[in-house]
């Protein structure tokens, strides 16, 4: 169980869940109409700011002995770690912007980013799960897009949903598993990224239409 546990939690680590997010967006949304190409463009370009700069940051906090482990186990050592994600989601979400996406996929990082910071200040009393923030906020995503008919292929929506719940109770089941974390701060974790991803949809939505 526990070799399982350590596969879903890389599989769903929170760097490659935004991704995972915008891809989809793109994807099973009417932006598709613009071409693989231009979906596989914008997912590497969020890859850049939400994988790669992050993992060379913490590597680089590891080596100059910043961090005792890349996984990032201890709570008291997520602060500086937490703080690079922020600054680089927030890049990601200027990117996104710039890319003339401000509807979902602008809502999805907006969301994400109140979602980290509400971790990172609870992070300094207790141990939150960021995994299932992640997942969380990957799980709003595809609701809010069903519930806007954001999707563009209908068939696709109840497939969406139950993998994004699959998901879910596979990560959480495997934080728990691993003594990371307890069921509350598994719950927490996934009630703070699903509340502010879905909320934020739905306003950058709504902006996006009053604007046109």
């Amino acid at each position: 169980m526990k070799i399982f546990a350590r596969i879903c939690s890389t599989i769903f680590h929170p760097l490659l869940v935004a991704v995972v997010g915008i891809f989809i967006s793109l994807y099973f949304s009417y932006m598709s109409m613009l071409g693989m190409k231009y979906i596989l463009n914008i997912s590497l370009m969020v890859t850049l700011f939400t994988i790669a700069i992050p993992c060379a940051g913490v590597l680089l906090l590891y080596k100059t002995r910043r961090i005792t482990s890349v996984g990032l186990v201890r709570r008291e050592e997520r602060t500086l770690p937490y703080l690079l994600f922020f600054v680089c989601f927030i890049f990601a979400t200027i990117f996104l912007w710039n890319a003339n996406l401000r509807g979902i996929q602008l809502g999805f990082f907006i969301g994400g980013l109140i979602a980290l910071l509400v971790d990172l200040c609870i992070n300094r009393w207790w141990k939150i799960s960021v995994h299932m923030t992640a997942i969380g906020g990957l799980t709003g995503l595809i609701f809010v897009m069903s519930y806007t008919q954001y999707i563009m292929y209908t068939d696709a929506i109840p497939m969406l949903q139950i993998a994004a719940i699959l998901a879910s109770g596979a990560v959480g089941t495997s934080r728990i598993i691993l003594r990371r974390h307890t069921i509350g701060q598994v719950c927490c974790g996934f009630i703070n990224g699903f509340f502010w991803v879905y909320v934020s949809c739905l306003f950058t939505m709504s902006l996006q239409l009053i604007n046109h």
